[in-house]
């Protein structure tokens, strides 16, 4: 007999317990409280790709956050790692373009834009060239030329 709690949990288990979430979230009354477990969820789903859910938890959470996006971009902004950080703002800057919401675009932009330039100029020749590189699958080849151009400017 295999014991469950060393069990793997297969990836249709999490989008069902995410919609459960969901489902137990939006019962709850609607406030502040609840925008912040909505941008929780969203995080959540779109990190495991449930994006539908990840959308309709986003509309929902921007339409309760008394400050929105606030508490979007702070379900965004935990990674502490540079690339898993410019990968989770693009999520963010895809995630606002699907609801629609170009000011939380901009902001996502010219986050990303600032610290991966920042975290391309702290690196020296090869790992330099690297970061380039992550940049550009994290964001465009245009952003990556663009920080390239900067930093030859800069020398």
């Amino acid at each position: 007999m295999v014991n469950a709690q060393f069990k793997p949990v297969a990836p249709d288990q999490r989008a069902r317990d995410l919609a459960k979430e969901m489902a137990a979230i939006e019962k709850d009354v609607a406030g502040p409280e609840r925008a912040g477990r909505l941008a929780t969820l969203v995080r959540a789903a779109h990190h495991e790709r449930q994006l539908n859910l990840a959308m309709h938890a986003a509309t929902m959470c921007l339409e309760e956050d008394p400050d929105a996006p606030a508490l979007l971009i702070e379900a965004y902004a935990t990674d502490e790692d540079p690339e898993e950080r410019l990968r989770t703002l693009g999520d963010l800057r895809d995630l606002a373009r699907y609801v629609d919401r170009p000011d939380l675009v901009a902001f996502a932009d010219r986050q990303l834009k600032a610290e991966a330039f920042d975290w391309v100029r702290a690196g020296e020749g090869h790992e330099r060239r690297h970061r380039l590189r992550t940049v550009q699958s994290a964001t465009s080849r245009v952003v990556a030329d663009q920080i390239r151009d900067e930093l030859m400017f800069l020398s």
